[in-house]
């Protein structure tokens, strides 16, 4: 089977240092002193990036890809990986592969930003999928560069990121993390 328990385990394992720099990062903001990346400058009409897009941002959001990562790395020999009954593909964590997971999934995030002000779209408008889903192939794009990946995980991960991204953002929202539930 294609998108059983076992490729479930492999991308859940690579979604957590994604998912805690996407998600912690606006929770730290609300903490930070935000120095935008784009320094106020314009590109045509809009700005180039925007206030949401900040140095601190970058920074902690790869900081904590990092972190989680060399928990999993230290983690990993204790974990019951020999008890299942078929061989798991589980990428080995280590400070580099955090780097490349928080970084892709900041710059990733970045990029969207881009986009959508070229497309006149104020801070905060929703563009369905781009919103859910340009941190996810910000950190597949660069993790790509030190593992090979597997179609299923990039699908499953997809998947799992489109419900989450929905839930997170409206429990944030709600919550007052953010100011708009997408």
């Amino acid at each position: 089977m294609v998108f059983d328990i076992y490729t479930l385990v492999e991308v859940t394992w690579i979604l957590f240092p994604i998912y805690a720099a996407n998600g912690l990062t606006p929770v730290a903001m609300r903490f930070l002193k935000a120095h935008p990346i784009d320094g106020g400058r314009m590109l045509g009409k809009n700005r180039l990036l925007g206030d949401g897009k900040s140095w601190e941002g970058l920074f902690f959001g790869t900081l904590m890809g990092i972190l989680i990562a060399v928990v999993e790395m230290l983690a990993f020999p204790y974990l019951p990986w020999d008890l299942s009954p078929v061989a798991l593909s589980i990428i080995v964590m280590a400070p580099l592969v955090g780097f490349l997971l928080g970084f892709g999934a900041m710059m990733g995030d970045i990029v969207a930003s881009f986009f959508k002000r070229r497309m006149n779209r104020p801070r905060g408008a929703p563009v369905p999928l781009l919103d859910q889903l340009d941190f996810l192939a910000g950190a597949f794009l660069m993790l790509s560069l030190v593992v090979v990946l597997k179609w299923e995980w990039i699908i499953l991960g997809t998947i799992i990121t489109l419900v989450f991204h929905v839930v997170a953002n409206v429990i944030a929202y709600k919550i007052g993390v953010k100011k708009t539930p997408w």
